[in-house]
């Protein structure tokens, strides 16, 4: 049993409904769980096992798949938005439209893993811009659509140009912002259709080339699965498995503070909808139900939880409960941006927090401790 310094305040353990994690921290100390085959060293392994085997699983179930999902999706939306190009009417827009939906779950489920090949080249804000607090790649993305810029209409010269105009939510504006109900009745082949094709080929190549940044015979999985003191980036199995933990501590916690928290306010009056992403196709709680189930199957999936077995069944109810949740609200099909500011639905909202709290504090403190590792510095601090 560890000893109780680490454990939570008791005014957070009182915000707690009736869980997992709450039956294990009562009684003022950290329970501690026993994991077959592992004695944790202060590093986090010992001489008889390592991390390795949970360590490729990540990457061949887990991270390599979710890539992958993306790029084909990417260029399933490419090709129906060139079907809505050539014939412009209202059914070749509902299926670009209904595209981008898969779209959005394909990058959710890989948003977190801002490692290696995504953070290479500014990949991650190519494919995805946000938050964009002064709305400069709105500005940007209006911009190249009002002067018909013709540069913007190849996947190798738009890769040139500002991350703003090139990625997911560059794409929303084009299919969901104003006026592009005009996309169902324009001419064939218009600038802003033509656009919205192009984006979405140069995400599926940018998708692409994480891909084989991740795969290629010295690329990052196998720097994952051949860590040495001599490597640039990891320097042991326990240094990834703290990559690992930490990545989906902090789309949690993104998931939660900038996501939720910071849109949803202290009321539904103050509340900023327009914060959030995917607002304009209302597809935010979308979004973020696929961020956590893209946290739960690392740990499931990619076999992260076989570690701690008790500790990942507490972080999937925690998760499970926020996005029934999630999936309430969205099961009404109501505008975002007016649903943020009805009562019933911000209460809601504000209820998420509690479980989100909960996993974090599983996924950022208990486990850590129970492997013996240190997290060290979170990428979300200061935001």
């Amino acid at each position: 049993m560890m000893t109780n310094t680490h454990q939570k305040p008791a005014t957070s353990l009182k915000r707690c409904f009736m869980n997992v994690v709450c039956a294990i921290l009562t009684g003022g100390a950290i329970t501690g769980i026993t994991v077959t085959g592992i004695s944790a060293t202060a590093w986090g392994q010992s001489a008889e096992t390592t991390y390795r085997p949970v360590i490729k699983q990540v990457i061949e179930k887990a991270i390599l798949p979710g890539y992958e999902n993306l790029v084909e999706v990417a260029a399933q939306q490419g090709n129906d938005i060139e079907k809505l190009c050539l014939s412009p009417n209202e059914a070749n827009l509902k299926y670009a439209r209904d595209s981008f939906r898969s779209l959005v779950s394909a990058w959710s489920r890989v948003e977190m893993y801002r490692i290696g090949p995504a953070i290479k080249g500014n990949r991650q804000e190519k494919l995805f811009f946000w938050p964009d607090r002064k709305s400069i790649g709105l500005r940007q993305v209006r911009k190249l659509i009002n002067t018909q810029d013709k540069t913007a209409l190849t996947t190798e010269t738009l890769q040139k140009k500002s991350v703003a105009v090139q990625g997911i939510l560059a794409l929303e504006y084009v299919l969901f912002g104003k006026n592009s109900d005009a996309l169902s009745t324009t001419t064939p082949k218009s600038y802003r259709c033509e656009y919205g094709a192009t984006i979405a080929q140069t995400i599926g190549a940018t998708a692409k080339s994480i891909v084989n940044d991740w795969s290629s015979p010295s690329g990052y999985a196998t720097q994952m699965l051949n860590p040495s003191s001599t490597s640039p980036i990891y320097r042991s199995d326990a240094e990834v498995m703290q990559d690992l933990l930490r990545i989906s501590s902090e789309m949690i916690q993104s998931t939660r503070d900038l996501k939720i928290k910071n849109t949803i306010k202290d009321s539904p009056a103050k509340s900023k909808p327009k914060r959030a992403p995917f607002w304009r196709s209302n597809l935010t709680l979308h979004a973020y139900q696929n961020n956590l189930k893209a946290v739960e199957a690392l740990f499931t999936v990619g076999g992260l939880g076989k570690l701690t077995p008790r500790y990942t069944k507490s972080l999937s109810f925690e998760l499970e409960q926020t996005n029934k949740f999630l999936a309430k609200l969205e099961k009404e099909n109501s505008p975002w941006e007016e649903q943020v500011k009805q009562k019933e639905a911000h209460e809601l909202l504000t209820f998420t927090l509690i479980p989100l709290e909960g996993a974090q504090y599983i996924v950022s403190e208990l486990i850590p401790q129970e492997l013996g590792l240190s997290l060290g510095f979170n990428s979300l601090d200061g935001d």
